[in-house]
C-alpha cells in the first residue's frame, strides 16, 4: 500500500467526517472521500506551487539561471514517487 492509500484509509476509515459526521455521511461514503484525498495527493504541481518553492527557496540558495526550478521540480517528483509506490 502507497504512503498516500494508507493515509486516506487513516483519515476516512469511517463514513463519517471529523466535525461534520452528519453531513458528510449524507453526501459522501469513505470511498469516496478516501479517492478524493488520493486525486489530490497524487496530481502535479502548478506553476504557481513551483514557483512558490522556488521563491522560498532562493532566499537560502542563490543559483544561476533555472537551475532552481530544475532542483525543485525534481524533488516534487522524487516526492511525488515515494508516497506513490507500493
Amino acid at each position: 500500500m502507497s504512503i498516500i492509500s494508507s493515509e486516506a484509509d487513516s483519515i476516512y476509515e469511517s463514513s463519517a467526517m471529523p466535525g461534520h459526521p452528519d453531513l458528510m455521511r449524507l453526501l459522501y461514503d469513505s470511498d469516496d472521500l478516501r479517492e478524493a484525498y488520493e486525486r489530490g495527493a497524487e496530481r502535479q504541481p502548478t506553476d504557481e506551487e513551483i514557483e512558490a518553492a522556488i521563491g522560498e527557496v532562493r532566499k537560502f540558495i542563490m543559483l544561476p539561471g533555472g537551475y532552481l526550478e530544475n532542483i525543485i521540480r525534481i524533488a516534487f517528483n522524487a516526492a511525488r514517487r515515494k508516497a506513490t509506490e507500493e
